[in-house]
């Protein structure tokens, strides 16, 4: 029966193809209850319902209609670019700027790990938030698409059944272009507008999505965004932090070649997180001291490789290095949501949770970093070869293992299916980081305890926020 019931639909499709239309897709998984899904910065996904949408849809109808008969190659063009997720130009375009805004400057900060982790948790959240009120507003209004609701209007996309007011797309929009703009001020921010007004137009002239639909759409992402960005003003990342530094023979100093001052973000263990208390609800012990066996083995590791580093243990070294350890999950997210092409509340809820455990990871360890102020091994013996500069804060512990251990976690929980690939990728980035002789052993291992534990923490908020309920 089923298998009938799938020849039948591949059948239609062909005829459709075969005619020169785009087809209007079957019903698939709509998630219907997301607007019930627990919010992170708006109190629930009701609280920003629209009202109705207009009775009469005559007019927006003709509008659509009119857009249609006129559609330049360029104009297609525009329509297919946004026929994909609403979360996915957003978070294509955040990648794009981190490429850029991870390139460290002489004697100028222009990211850094702890920031690139913010910023990706307050866009995720701020999309993430607007389309489960979204979704709220579109299983109480029960509005079908115009291409479904009128034969005259083409689907120029597919176009599936779930309700399309208000606009998902308008609304992811709307929230990723003002977050943006908050980020990024002296960007040309009226490009990040400029943006979420194409995608709004794409919809509608692709006959999935009324004016007021948009329109609809485009409040509640302004409204979750304002949330947002409310939030992220208090959340302590204005903080100035100008020492002292402290003193003394294990104590932190500037690394060569950069040879920074003040090292970054050291304000940072203040900030507030989104799943666990405090960044030191879990604060590792003391790293071993120097002269113990510990210290002693893990400081004779990294002379060994000064001398006997392999080829493929620089390039591993080098592969963790190149951009922020944010980036490369969220790279790793935007190919699994490809992959296993996710709804868009599920998609836009991966996104949220793993951004949201890199932050809470990067705030535990640079409450770690700052309670023991440990100094970096080149440090501790100058005749040690790094494969790149040392990072210009303390050392312990690891950066990219506590946030690496604690999103892998989050991945496993999603996508259990890959969830021993995941934590072997953490594994990976951990031990890069004494591969490449900035971390020593015991930097990695605390790392790892560490992102673990609010992994885990996450991993908690996940299970209750409802979208796992069926």
């Amino acid at each position: 029966m089923i298998r009938g019931r799938w020849w039948y639909v591949i059948g239609v499709v062909m005829s459709l193809i075969a005619c020169g239309e785009t087809p209007v897709e079957p019903a698939i998984a709509t998630d219907a209850d997301a607007g019930a899904w627990r919010t992170w910065v708006i109190p629930s996904g009701s609280a920003l319902r629209p009202p109705p949408p207009p009775q009469n849809a005559a007019a927006e109808l003709d509008e659509i209609i009119a857009m249609q008969q006129t559609v330049t190659p360029a104009e297609d063009a525009m329509i297919q670019r946004w026929s994909s997720l609403p979360t996915t130009a957003w978070h294509d375009l955040a990648l794009d700027l981190f490429g850029f805004y991870w390139i460290l400057l002489p004697d100028v900060r222009v990211a850094t790990p702890a920031r690139s982790a913010r910023a990706f948790a307050l866009l995720h959240v701020a999309m993430y938030d607007a389309l489960v009120a979204t979704w709220d507003a579109k299983y109480a209004f029960d509005r079908p698409a115009p291409a479904r609701a009128d034969s005259r209007v083409r689907a120029l996309v597919p176009v599936s059944d779930v309700p399309s007011y208000p606009s998902e797309h308008a609304a992811a929009a709307a929230a990723a272009a003002a977050v943006l703009t908050y980020l990024f001020p002296s960007e040309d921010t009226a490009s990040f507008t400029a943006l979420a007004r194409e995608a709004g137009e794409a919809r509608i002239a692709a006959g999935a999505a009324y004016r007021s639909d948009v329109d609809a759409g485009a409040a509640i992402g302004r409204a979750a965004a304002a949330a947002t960005i409310a939030r992220a003003r208090l959340d302590g990342s204005d903080a100035t932090w100008s020492g002292p530094v402290p003193s003394g023979s294990t104590a932190w100093r500037p690394t060569p070649p950069r040879n920074v001052e003040l090292p970054f973000d050291a304000a940072a263990p203040a900030w507030r997180t989104w799943v666990i208390s405090s960044g030191s609800a879990f604060r590792p012990p003391p790293p071993p001291a120097m002269g113990s066996a510990t210290f002693t083995a893990d400081l004779a590791e990294l002379r060994a490789l000064s001398t006997s580093r392999t080829t493929a243990q620089a390039d591993t070294a080098r592969y963790w290095a190149s951009e922020s350890p944010s980036s490369r999950w969220e790279v790793f997210m935007r190919d699994e949501i490809e992959r296993r092409e996710l709804t868009p509340m599920r998609a836009a809820r991966a996104l949220a949770l793993a951004s949201i455990a890199t932050y809470d990871a990067m705030v535990a360890c640079w409450d770690a970093k700052y309670a023991y102020w440990l100094l970096r091994p080149v440090s501790a013996d100058p005749a040690i070869k790094t494969v790149f500069a040392t990072p210009p804060f303390p050392s312990y512990p690891s950066g990219h293992s506590t946030l690496s251990s604690a999103v892998a976690e989050v991945f496993a929980e999603l996508f259990p299916d890959a969830a021993e690939h995941y934590r072997r990728k953490a594994f990976e980035a951990s031990t890069s980081r004494v591969l490449g002789g900035v971390h020593y052993r015991f930097d990695v291992l605390a790392g790892e305890h560490l992102g673990l534990q609010v992994g885990e923490a996450v991993v908690e908020w996940a299970r209750g926020d409802g979208a796992n309920q069926r």
